[in-house]
């Protein structure tokens, strides 16, 4: 009986051993988290401006059906600091481009953008691999140019081309709120799909044809991370 309970005992002691040494080797084989972090990001962006006033237009009818919207990028840099094991704080600075542009029929209107923009996103791992980022975002501009374009007309006297004088600006400072979801592919490589909601208005100005007071700036964002730590 003795020899019965040493053995039992001798194999517990052996097995628990055998579970810590692996583990061990596990927790190894880990890749150590880091607290901090750098990195760069790319993104695809389609833009649009809302918050219009419905005779925003004098040539329009409707709403938001010809709405300035285009397409841009942005590319920077990135940091990654740890709060907590499931949260980050990731500040980024952005360049961005932007072109948008606005079609009556008759007369195109393009307006181009650059700026630089400042998300400072908290980002929340909720299970392995993805994550959901939100946070303010602040934009700097850079250069603006709104350009006319308007075609050939008709009316009672006949047929002309006439250029109408414009005089919009756009804002220096932008502020909105960013809300994202993200996936890591493979180790440092991610990709992500944001929403940037515009909560300022966009330019200051004013024209005989167009309103632009109130319009502020939506941005869906497709994109790519890599991390160099």
């Amino acid at each position: 009986m003795k020899f019965l309970s040493k053995a039992i005992a001798t194999t517990l002691l052996a097995a628990s051993c055998l579970f810590a040494q692996q583990d061990e080797v596990t927790q190894q084989a880990k890749p150590a988290q880091k607290d901090f972090g750098v990195g760069i990001r790319g993104a695809f962006n389609y833009n649009m401006m809302y918050g219009l006033d419905n005779d925003w237009n004098v040539y329009s009818d409707s709403d938001d059906d010809d709405t300035p919207s285009g397409i841009g990028f942005e590319v920077g840099l990135a940091v990654r600091l740890q709060l907590l094991p499931f949260m980050q704080f990731t500040p980024e600075v952005l360049f961005n481009y932007a072109g948008l542009s606005q079609d009556d029929g008759t007369m195109e209107r393009t307006f181009k953008q650059m700026g630089v923009e400042f998300p400072l996103l908290l980002r929340v791992t909720p299970i392995d691999k993805l994550y959901l980022a939100v946070g303010p975002n602040i934009e700097l501009n850079v250069s603006d140019e709104v350009k006319l374009e308007s075609g050939t007309m008709e009316n009672e006297a006949g047929t002309f081309h006439h250029d109408f004088p414009e005089a919009f600006e756009r804002k220096s400072v932008q502020f909105g709120l960013t809300f994202g979801a993200g996936y890591n592919i493979i180790d440092r490589l991610s990709a992500d799909f944001r929403m940037n909601m515009g909560m300022t208005e966009v330019y200051k100005g004013e024209s005989l044809l167009i309103s632009l007071k109130g319009g502020k700036l939506m941005t869906f964002k497709f994109g790519l991370g890599f991390w160099f730590m």
